[in-house]
């Protein structure tokens, strides 16, 4: 008895401290703020009840002041735009940007300290003058003004006078269990704050059409906001015009108010037409009231925009629980940061393309009114929580509305691109095919991880659309009911608060009777991937079937088989997930196939190894289907249920060959393949020969130093001659390509080693000799053919960011009795404000070994040439030129940049045994497109130049960098030694003029092969 009183009293005190374990603080506002439209500048005060609701007393409390993101390029969120290659703000002038001052704070009427940060200048630290106790409450007052930026760069901003006012209070940071959470602002993660109630009143100019967060309170003010919404209803065609008016002499104030939030932010234009409605919500049936503000041009898409937001309140009440506040508002704005941003009550839409779009947007972002809005997650330490499981119900939502293939739904054509595989596309096929083009090369990153630390393209790929893959696949193995239970329960627990991962995932186990770990640990928290393959079947003598069924990938997540007659599903059976291989009883029937996740609800890496046929030799083996692809720059989709081959028309044209007509034949696709070809046969009509290209390569992703290997082969045969007859290289290169991993996944650093053997043979002629008398005459022709073999090594180490990229090459070649290795760098230095740069090129090369003879033609091809190299000094045959032998006209003009990169064509010393060179080019202030450049060099004294230091200097018209350049030399800055031979040689000036068209980079198959999506 004493014993079991113990044990009691011992439970309720740990039942007391878990319960006391969870805590938020409150914080409530009242903001007073003016709109001065002329200057782009808020006015205001604000005042803050901060309520310590935790066990700590408080010595400070951080302060968010997110306008200072946009007042300099040094910001986090500047810094932020750069690595994600968005150089708008980095370039902006400077009334272009934003910032809060004329902060002064006190709390309960006496002044404290307010430290700042120069590194964090959005974030902000009041010092309290006496600790702030549990329980207790303090007022924070502060004055404050803020320069709204231009909203080209992200979500506050204002376009003219448009306003998006977003993020634009001084705002306490949120202290939870966890400690204090100050957020600098960023463009590619989102907030999290604290709940409590706010009352605003706002100053604008009479004439402004305002949508806000919460309640309107002024009588007048909704009888003429009505009024314009009945207006507005009433139009049939609404004008084209989209000017902005002259703003009202006379101001008006509005005065909101709203509880249980955690933001507030408002939008104002005066051309806004106004659209009103309600809803009524499905458990409670109360009615919200519902708006939609918009400017003529996008009438066309707009004018029924209010029912899409109905539609999406009355279906994420359906599913998770009633919206609980009175209004909801969609806003068509100028925003940047993506489609849509959602506040609490309010929305603001960027333009989209047709009305499935906007109705898409608008759901999605009023859906965030519950995973953000009411479930106040951390956004930016679990983005998942509100992006990801939002877009598992936008999804929902647009196929319960829309039903139908996504070419169906979006276009209302049952056809649809049904050469593309569209129209058997279902209604994720978007979001699957994203989130593979990461993970198929292992480039993916997990769904729970810190918002800032993901690559642009996986922040959408994984935390939005994986995430909402995974809910559907949880959707689909727990049922319908059983998930909306288990969201209607999450909802009602945790709304208002701030849920972490544990906490749904309590919920969701309790409420299911499953032990979700392979979702929760494996499938949101790390990249490993899922991959179930169909090994095998038999009958069994009771008329079942033994299906084996190995498990390939790392999730030992639940899986579906089916059994098909007659491409029905006859029977489908959920089984539980395991690890390596199991036997699975599947009922008895006649079927034609068995198939995994027929219905496309699991998110797998791999769904070729999914189908096994009852009948037939081949019973693993998909069909074979020859494909016509119009175009060669989209690579179409893979459909696991076919064995594809792309085929196109190609054309070509060189000196020799002529025009060439071919087709390619490839199975390049999104995802990426582990075996990938591509076969561009094609027939030269000036040479009448055949001609073409290929490459086919084995590619893996293993895990540890390197992300990528890829080991293949590349073949070419083109002619490079007519004289005396056709003579064509025919070129073999077998090679692997080692992609190394990255320390941090937004690094724009990228490593790669190719290790590659090449190998030319080349058709030669040569003439016969014969005597008539004592006369040597011509007899003819005899055909050989000559060859080389030369080993590369090819370290590269690029940096892309768009901001002073940079490259370095280190290259080892090999052939018998030669070595040579190379160094090359480049840098780009660009200039803030102009969008130019200059930029800065180093070379140095030495043969390290040569036992060839002096006379032997491949020396003075292997050796360093003082200007770049024209067609027939490029031995690897890796460019393509227009006329590679040509030494006259204006194809002897085109070269690739190497070696001393010299824009003039000089012939001395073009068998250095060593050379280093320096490189200029600079952007000219003000004149598009031209550019100076610069070139020096040194090289070895058997070269025969007789000053030791050469250089030369002119002018670059820059039609498309790295593409389409020509050099303008200036002949007054040409060294001595140049000058001398180009006159020697008698080349005239129109002949120092040379080109470089990379037509490599315009090669839709090589953009296709190295970069895909």
């Amino acid at each position: 008895m004493r014993r079991s009183v113990v044990f009691i009293l011992i439970a309720c005190i740990s039942f007391r401290s878990k319960a006391q374990h969870y805590f938020q603080q409150e914080v409530n506002y009242k903001i007073d703020v003016k709109l001065d439209d002329i200057k782009h500048e808020l006015s205001a005060s604000e005042e803050i009840e901060y309520v310590n609701n935790s066990s700590t007393a408080l010595n400070f409390i951080y302060f968010h002041l997110w306008p200072n993101a946009y007042k300099n390029s040094n910001t986090a969120f500047a810094r932020q735009l750069v690595e994600n290659g968005n150089t708008l703000f980095y370039y902006s002038k400077e009334e272009d940007k934003g910032s809060v001052d004329q902060l002064n704070f006190k709390v309960d009427g006496q002044s404290v300290i307010f430290l700042t940060d120069s590194q964090t200048v959005d974030i902000g630290k009041i010092l309290l003058n006496s600790p702030l106790q549990p329980g207790g409450r303090i007022k924070i007052s502060t004055p404050f003004h803020v320069k709204i930026p231009n909203g080209m760069f992200s979500r506050i901003g204002h376009e003219a006078q448009q306003y998006q006012i977003t993020q634009w209070y001084p705002k306490p940071a949120v202290f939870d269990k966890y400690g204090w959470h100050p957020l600098t602002y960023l463009d590619q993660g989102e907030f999290y704050s604290e709940f409590g109630s706010f009352d605003v009143r706002i100053t604008v100019p009479e004439n402004y059409v305002v949508g806000a967060t919460g309640d309107l309170q002024d009588e007048g003010e909704k009888q003429w906001i009505n009024e314009r919404a009945m207006k507005s209803r009433q139009m049939e065609d609404y004008p084209e015009t989209d000017s902005f008016p002259a703003s009202s002499p006379q101001t008006k104030t509005l005065h909101y108010k709203q509880n249980n939030i955690h933001d507030f932010a408002w939008f104002c234009d005066k051309r806004y037409n106004v659209l009103k409605s309600e809803v009524e919500l499905p458990h409670s049936h109360r009615k919200v009231t519902t708006w939609v503000l918009f400017n003529n041009s996008q009438a066309r898409l707009w004018r029924d925009a209010v029912s899409y937001v109905n539609d999406a309140l009355y279906y994420y009440s359906l599913w998770n629980g009633d919206y609980p506040y009175d209004n909801c508002t969609a806003v068509d704005g100028a925003l940047s940061a993506g489609g849509g941003m959602e506040y609490p009550n309010i929305t603001v839409i960027s333009s989209t393309p047709d009305a499935f779009s906007l109705d898409d947007v608008i759901t999605h972002e009023v859906g965030h009114n519950w995973f953000y809005g009411i479930l106040g997650s951390n956004e930016r330490r679990h983005a998942w929580m509100d992006e990801g499981i939002n877009t598992f119900y936008e999804k929902r939502y647009m196929r319960t509305k829309y039903p139908g293939t996504y070419s169906e739904r979006k276009t209302g054509n049952k056809s649809g691109r049904s050469g593309y595989d569209f129209n058997k596309a279902l209604h994720k096929s978007e979001s699957y095919l994203e989130y593979m083009v990461s993970a198929s090369k292992n480039e993916d990153q997990p769904c729970d991880y810190p918002a800032e630390k993901y690559t642009k393209a996986n922040y959408a790929a994984d935390v939005y659309l994986k995430t909402g893959l995974a809910f559907d696949y949880l959707q689909a193995y727990l049922g319908e009911d059983k998930l909306d239970s288990a969201m209607k329960r999450y909802f009602e627990t945790w709304k208002y608060k701030h849920p972490q991962p544990e906490d749904l995932r309590r919920i969701l186990e309790e409420t299911s009777g499953k032990n979700l770990s392979w979702f929760f640990d494996d499938l949101l928290e790390t990249t490993k991937k899922i991959d179930y393959k169909i090994k095998s079947f038999r009958k069994l003598e009771n008329g079942n079937f033994e299906i084996t069924v190995k498990n390939k990938g790392g999730v030992k997540g639940p899986l579906s088989v089916a059994g098909i007659r007659s491409d029905s599903v006859i029977e489908q059976v959920w089984y539980e997930g395991f690890a390596g291989k199991q036997h699975l009883v599947f009922p008895a029937g006649r079927y034609d196939k068995f198939k995994i996740d027929c219905k496309q609800k699991i998110p797998e890496i791999n769904r070729n190894n999914n189908t096994i046929y009852t009948k037939g030799v081949l019973k693993k083996t998909e069909p074979l289907r020859l494909q016509f692809l119009f175009s060669p720059d989209y690579p179409g989709l893979d459909n696991p249920d076919k064995t594809q081959i792309y085929f196109c028309p190609t054309v070509g044209w060189n000196n020799y060959n002529k025009f060439m007509l071919g087709a390619a034949f490839y199975n390049l696709t999104v995802p990426d393949k582990h075996f990938e070809y591509m076969l561009d046969p094609m027939y030269g009509f000036g040479n009448n020969d055949i001609a073409g290209y290929g490459n086919a390569f084995f590619n893996f992703f293993p895990a540890g130093i390197f992300q990528k290997i890829a080991v293949g082969a590349n073949v070419a045969r083109f002619a490079y001659s007519t004289s005396p007859f056709s003579q064509n290289f025919n070129k073999l290169a077998p090679e692997i390509d080692f992609t190394f991993n990255k320390r941090e996944a937004r690094s724009s650093l990228k490593n790669t080693l190719k290790l590659r053997s090449v190998s030319i043979v080349n058709d030669t002629y040569s003439e016969e000799i014969g005597f008539q008398g004592q006369l040597p005459v011509s007899i003819g022709y005899s055909r050989s053919q000559q060859g080389y073999t030369i080993n590369e090594a090819l370290f590269t180490s690029e940096n892309s960011r768009v901001i002073n990229p940079c490259r370095l090459v280190l290259d080892l070649q090999q052939m018998q009795g030669f070595v040579k290795t190379s160094l090359e760098g480049k840098y780009e230095i660009t200039f803030k404000g102009k969008r130019k740069s200059f930029d800065i090129r180093f070379f140095a090369g030495k043969v390290v070994s040569n036992s060839l003879s002096a006379t032997n033609p491949e020396l003075s091809l292997l050796t360093f040439k003082t200007s770049g190299w024209t067609g027939s000094e490029d031995y690897l045959y890796d460019n393509i030129f227009l006329g590679r032998s040509e030494t006259s006209g204006l194809l002897s003009q085109q070269f690739v940049e190497n070696d001393g990169d010299f824009k003039i064509p000089v012939f001395l010393g073009q068998t250095a045994k060593w050379l280093t060179a320096l490189n200029f080019k600079s952007s000219i202030p003000g004149i598009l497109p031209l550019r100076l450049y610069a070139d020096f060099a040194v090289t070895d004294p058997g070269s025969r130049f007789t000053n030791t230091l050469l250089y030369e200097a002119g002018v670059d018209l820059c039609i498309a960098k790295d593409i389409l350049e020509i050099y303008f030399p200036i002949p007054q800055l040409l060294c001595s030694d140049f000058r001398t031979e180009l006159s020697t040689n008698n080349i005239r000036y129109a002949e120092q003029i040379r080109f470089t068209l990379n037509l490599n980079l315009l090669n839709p198959f090589n953009f296709i092969k190295n970069y895909k999506f």
